[in-house]
């Protein structure tokens, strides 16, 4: 009964709070215009103090109910200054908003703590969230290009979740290049660990697990005076991720999502022989397949490029008050790509909180945690570059037999003859192959800050990265071949484990006086890294139909274990007189478990300073500059990421390869791996930067500028060791020079004719890469993929260029070839082959004679940015492009041989004839004899490429009509269609000019050997229809 009462009591006491409240309501109305210019629509409106606020419509015009004659309104919006006014009784309040000139008062994240736009000395770009949501993209690095200058990014695959490569500032070592990424203050350790170990194709983005609908903004630290604060990690820049926090003001619920289709555009596609075309140049190299004349043709690319779905869908509440604000999201992704045995797939959580305790709020506790399962198919190696592959069979090869192996037609003489033919349809399929790489990721971060007096504060937080892969590859005991024998069915699974824990503690003081502002910081920061992984393979399965190891005959398995710690000092001094002299002086010393005693611990500092122009007494006021400040910098940071964590000493492993006694018994046993060198040290990264920075006419244009100029020294190399030493890994010594240098530019225009706004803006980024020293005397490195010798790096020239012969155009008789210097390389010159050039002149064509044939490192780089927007519809575009870069075509060697059985591009159409003598491409020949193939300019391409990266337009719902609609319970609804990869424009003649290959397992990326296409995935054409709706 009492229970009932209270209950009651409480109904009435709630009743009797809302209908006062209702009754000291009242309504406000206006319209919000920019300064000089037409209505304003998305003007943020608040009730200060209050969680209750509301935004213009498409006109300008707003509604909001106030508690009383004395609140206040809030006015907000990007790119003008916020305006607070009194009610103060009136029931009509318009509003003129001022433009906020460059958003000079805009927070941009640095290390370990944030810095006014306007204060900071260093080169950083940032992107903030309404350029991240709404793309369909996996994972947050491929947001990057165009975006940001200085920033290159190109992916290795269109597969989905495949890794990609991100560039700051060009290549500054022989090693991995990725920067270092600060996901909510945990740095993130990128790693090739989570795979099957059945092929690189296996290799997972380390950022997949990252939803980019939880990002609030990208910063990019690019030059060593703004990283130097992360150290050892920093030389090849710092990307910082902030994902999205809770504000003070009403909770809200937000939907984002979309559904797509990918689809690989006709351009893209290689033209191939038909029928009659393929047997024609059959017969003219000696091999007879005239019997599959009158057969119809297969299209084997339409066979394996399919459309692929594609929807992604977020939900995200927040919320807060001047005491406690929130963030909970979830997220789902599903891709499958655009062939056979492709797929990506995720859910992803993310929840934060901060919450401010005691007296004057001077306590405050955080946390941010994110949990991710990422599900991702990919080929097998049996069934990889299924669409490169598949193309180069005979085009009468069909795909489907009912008499065959699961409905499929498999390679067999009698149905292909001496043409080619394997059934990638046939090899992709989930019954034959299976590849899966699973990973769970829970990166986390907690936070306690206590402001112990005004000014001082100080700052523990505990971060932490841990992911579970599970690996699973699984191939069925058939044959491909009709006249084969069945392979051994075979499963393997793996378990790898990594784990990255880090603390960092920070004080921080903070002190005003007069015109001058101090800032200083110390800390402390400690990352421990561990790795362990379990591997169990077993072979012919008993029972097909169990995919576990353990009903497998016979049974192998394996383990790997690695650690490493990392333990940094770090302090760093803002200073800034009358706003307009500024100076950031950063230090820290780092020691590092990668190196020998002695070598362990190196100090990293930089220094910037800035002269904001603007702010001078001399400079006119009625100037059409509103900013203006130059600055400089000055900094080192550094690389300890070599091939093996302990390459000091040397490394054992157990193989099972050894042949004892007289009854030829094979053991196991262990055996060393690597050289040690106790003598390795720090790569040290070097690095000036003199930028510009300046806004003109009320912020309608802005520009940035930098020339920078980047020295690597101590490069990290593995050498390579002869396989008589008994040693099998690289051995990794600190070797030679490595210089980047070059300008960026960014400018953006900005303006607004009535209700129509709109901005155009682009960057570009030159760099110059050269190997200054390879040690005394200089090393002369020759390497490629797949063991092929097509790069070189040598003193002088750019790392990893390709180094091969020079064609000088085709012989057309007797009389030429013999006039001709000697090719001691050709078996047999025949008029219609090629003519390579004798280089060094000595009338000898050989291997001296090979020379430089441009480089996988473009010149430059350069993004487009457009966006408008008018009465509600908005409309936005990116375009990225390169220019000056060559790759390595090696998957056009197949298609242009016209030596075997392969089906080749109609490209051979022009090929050399005695009828047709005018033309570039050689004569047909069973064996080349005189070497047409071997590597040479033919088959490095210029790939210059501009791309329509992304492309959208939407709608916004006016707020009156969601007032009049749903009574206030919908605030906001967007609905929009977008394209990726709408178009290339290039006159590379493979797949994709960007998805090219160079790594190598004990390195994960390998810029010696890079810029190669050998048929990869292309990236796909993604068409979406989404919405965006805020209850």
């Amino acid at each position: 009964m009492n229970l009932s009462v209270h209950h009651w009591l409480g109904i009435l006491l709630l009743s009797w709070f809302s209908i006062t409240a209702h009754a000291q309501q009242q309504a406000v109305s206006g319209t919000v215009t920019a300064d000089e210019e037409g209505a304003l629509p998305g003007v943020n409106i608040l009730v200060k103090g209050t969680t209750q606020g509301t935004v213009t419509d498409i006109d300008g015009n707003y509604r909001i109910n106030v508690s009383g004659e004395n609140a206040v309104l809030v006015f907000s919006a990007v790119g003008y200054t916020s305006q607070e006014v009194a009610v103060s009784g009136r029931s009509t309040i318009n509003v003129v908003m001022p433009p906020d000139v460059q958003s000079l008062d805009e927070i941009v994240v640095v290390g370990f703590g944030t810095q006014k736009k306007a204060d900071v000395t260093g080169s950083v770009g940032s992107i903030p969230a309404e350029e991240i949501a709404a793309k369909p993209i996996t994972s947050p690095d491929q947001v990057l290009g165009g975006r940001v200058s200085g920033v290159q990014i190109s992916n290795r695959s269109g597969d989905p979740g495949a890794p990609i490569n991100v560039r700051i500032r060009g290549i500054g070592t022989a090693g991995a290049n990725q920067p270092l990424w600060v996901i909510d203050g945990v740095p993130i350790v990128q790693t090739s660990n989570i795979t099957v170990n059945t092929g690189s194709n296996t290799e997972t983005n380390p950022l997949a697990g990252i939803n980019p609908n939880d990002i609030q903004s990208i910063d990019v630290l690019k030059d060593a005076a703004s990283a130097a604060i992360y150290g050892a990690r920093a030389a090849n820049g710092v990307i910082i991720v902030t994902t999205k926090r809770g504000t003070a003001g009403r909770t809200s619920v937000t939907y984002d999502g979309y559904v797509g289709v990918q689809t690989v555009p006709e351009s893209r596609r290689i033209d191939v022989l038909n029928v009659d075309q393929y047997i024609d140049l059959q017969t003219e190299i000696g091999r007879d397949v005239t019997e599959f004349g009158g057969q119809p043709f297969v299209d084997w690319q339409d066979a394996i490029f399919k459309n692929g779905p594609m929807q992604s869908h977020n939900i995200t509440t927040s919320g807060g008050s001047e005491k406690i604000n929130f963030s909970v999201s979830a997220g789902y992704l599903s891709q499958e790509g655009i062939e056979p045995a492709q797929d990506f797939e995720r859910y992803s959580f993310k929840a934060n909180s901060d919450i401010k305790v005691g007296k004057n709020n001077r306590f405050t506790f955080g946390e941010s945690i994110l949990i991710s399962f990422v599900d991702r198919l990919v080929q097998s190696e049996s069934g990889a570059f299924a669409a490169f592959n598949a193309s180069l069979n005979a085009p009468y090869f069909k795909i489907y037999n009912p008499d065959g192996p699961f409905g499929y037609n498999p390679e067999n003489p009698t149905t292909v003859g001496e043409g080619r033919g394997e059934n990638y349809v046939y090899r992709t399929d989930l019954n034959v192959n299976e590849t899966r790489v699973r990973n769970k990721k829970v990166l986390g971060n907690i936070y306690g800050q206590w402001e112990i007096l005004d000014g001082l504060s100080y700052k523990i937080s505990a971060g932490i990265d841990y992911n579970v892969g599970d690996g699973f590859f699984y191939q069925a005991p058939v044959s491909f071949s009709q006249i084969g024998d069945p392979r051994l069915s075979l499963l393997v699974q793996s378990r790898p484990i990594e784990l990255t824990t880090n603390i960092a503690n920070t004080l921080t003081y903070t002190k005003t006086f007069g015109q001058h502002n101090l800032t200083v910081l110390v800390g402390h920061e400690e990352t421990n890294f561990r790795f362990d992984k379990i591997r169990i393979q077993g072979s012919n399965l008993f029972n097909t139909a169990v995919r576990f190891a353990s009903v497998a005959s016979t049974l192998a398995a394996g383990n790997e274990a690695d650690q490493w710690a990392l333990r940094g000092y770090l302090g760093r001094i803002n200073y800034s007189f009358a706003n307009k002299y500024l100076a950031t002086v950063n230090v820290r010393r780092d020691a590092t478990s990668r190196f020998a005693k002695g070598n362990r611990s190196d100090v990293f500092p930089s220094a910037s300073i800035g002269w904001r122009l603007s702010e001078e007494s001399f400079f006119p006021e009625t100037s059409f500059i509103d900013d203006l400040k130059i600055r400089a910098g000055w900094g080192q940071s550094g690389n300890q990421f070599t091939g093996l964590n302990f390459a000091f000493i040397s490394s054992l492993n157990i193989f099972p390869f050894y042949v004892i006694g007289a009854n030829q018994n094979i053991i196991r046993a262990p055996v060393p791996t690597n050289f040690a060198n106790p003598d390795l040290v720090w790569e040290t990264s070097t690095q000036t930067d003199i930028g510009l920075d300046a806004a003109f006419w009320e912020g309608r244009i802005e520009l940035t500028f930098d020339y920078y100029n980047k020295t690597t020294d101590d490069v990290l190399l593995g050498l390579p060791i002869p396989a008589v030493s008994g040693f099998f890994l690289p051995t990794d010594a600190n070797i030679g020079q490595i210089k980047n240098s070059g300008i960026e530019i960014a400018l953006t225009y900005n303006n607004r004719i009535g209700d129509f706004d709109y901005s155009i803006g682009g960057n570009l980024t030159t760099v110059h890469n050269e190997v200054t020293d390879l040690g005394d005397p200089p090393l002369l490195i020759i390497t490629g993929v797949g063991g092929g010798q097509t790069h070189r790096t040598t003193v002088g020239e750019s790392l990893g260029h390709f180094y091969g012969f020079k064609t000088d155009g085709i012989f057309q008789s007797e009389d030429e070839i013999d006039a001709a210097p000697i090719d001691a390389l050709s078996a047999d010159r025949q008029p219609g082959d090629i003519r390579f050039a004798d280089v060094n002149g000595d009338n000898v064509v050989d291997n001296n004679d090979r020379t430089i044939l441009g480089s996988p490192i473009p010149d430059f780089y350069y993004g487009i940015n457009l966006s408008a927007g008018w009465k509600g519809f908005d409309f936005s575009a990116l375009l990225q492009g390169v220019g000056g870069m060559q790759v390595y075509n090696a998957a056009r060697i197949n298609f242009e041989s016209m030596n075997g059985g392969n089906n080749q591009s109609t490209r051979v159409l022009d090929r050399w004839t005695p009828e047709n003598p005018s033309t570039i491409i050689p004569r047909a020949t069973q064996d080349d004899p005189n070497g047409n193939n071997r590597f040479s300019d033919r088959w490095v391409e210029d790939a210059d490429y501009l791309r329509i990266r992304n492309l959208q337009i939407g709608y916004r719902v006016p707020s009156t009509v969601l007032e009049s609609l749903t009574e206030g319970f919908v605030s906001n609804v967007r609905v929009y269609v977008g394209a990726q990869n709408l178009a290339t424009f290039t006159k590379y003649l493979g797949f994709d000019p960007e998805v090219t290959r160079g790594f190598s397992f004990q390195k994960g990326e390998f810029p010696l050997a890079t810029g190669q296409d050998s048929g990869g995935s292309p990236q796909p054409r993604i068409f979406q229809l989404g919405a965006q709706v805020t209850f």
